[in-house]
């Protein structure tokens, strides 16, 4: 959220400066871009997960 408000480089400040000057593909290609890599992190800490669950139960 930081990066919204005071960042002059990033994903955060394309996607801010992208609507000030109405370019929708830049604010949408960023958008995607922020997509992906949540999805990646969110796919790494459910394999994590998943790993320590099955070993963690102590058999």
């Amino acid at each position: 959220m930081g990066e919204f408000q005071s960042a002059n480089a990033g994903l955060g400040y394309l996607i801010v400066y992208g609507s000030q000057i109405f370019r929708m593909d830049m604010v949408m290609a960023a958008i995607v871009i922020l997509a992906m890599i949540s999805l990646v992190i969110y796919l790494a800490i459910q394999a994590v997960e998943t790993r320590l669950a099955r070993g963690g139960n102590g058999h």
